[in-house]
């Protein structure tokens, strides 16, 4: 692969400017297309292993079942889970540059994690995650969660079904940013 300066200048620098600058725009969009096919927002896995990006680093996987989900930070190849004891991330939304997640009620069954038992810590259902700063933020309850997101200044938050989302990425390549049709408004249950 040539950088995009090194293409600029041995084209440029010929005869026949206008035929090489053409030579030189491809090239240039090969390089952005590249990027946008194998990068960070859209790579749906391969193999036992889907991915769903949300905001660079964060990004929601899952391996071998394709059913439940796991949020994480991707550093290279590898993607850090954030530590929950519950099963899997069963809805997920993004305002601005805060992601915001609810995972299931179900457990993961402790034989998956040998020689540990859950804290009080890890039973928290509702997360918050502000990618600017990099905080996380665990709310017990969707009342406590929905109060943090009005803090914010998210005060009618939209959550998509994880699986549909997966599903319109693979299928479609839409992005959260570009969200499917099928919502669900979060409201305060009085």
């Amino acid at each position: 692969h040539l950088s995009v300066r090194t293409m600029l200048r041995t084209t440029l620098g010929c005869s026949g400017v206008k035929s090489k600058y053409e030579v030189a725009k491809e090239g240039i969009m090969d390089e952005i297309n590249d990027f946008l096919r194998f990068g960070f927002y859209s790579d749906p896995g391969a193999w036992d292993c889907y991915r769903f990006p949300l905001i660079e680093p964060y990004e929601l996987i899952a391996i071998d079942n394709p059913n439940v989900w796991h949020c994480g930070t991707r550093d290279g190849n590898s993607t850090q889970c954030l530590v929950t004891a519950r099963l899997s991330v069963e809805y997920a939304g993004i305002t601005d540059s805060i992601i915001y997640l609810n995972y299931t009620e179900e457990l993961r069954p402790l034989e998956e994690l040998p020689r540990h038992r859950y804290g009080d810590r890890e039973m928290r259902r509702f997360v918050i995650i502000d990618v600017q700063t990099d905080y996380v933020e665990w709310h017990e309850t969707r009342e406590e969660w929905l109060a943090a997101l009005n803090n914010r200044g998210i005060v009618n938050p939209q959550v998509y079904p994880v699986d549909s989302l997966y599903d319109d990425f693979a299928n479609n390549r839409h992005l959260l940013f570009y969200p499917p049709q099928k919502t669900i408004a979060l409201q305060s249950h009085d």
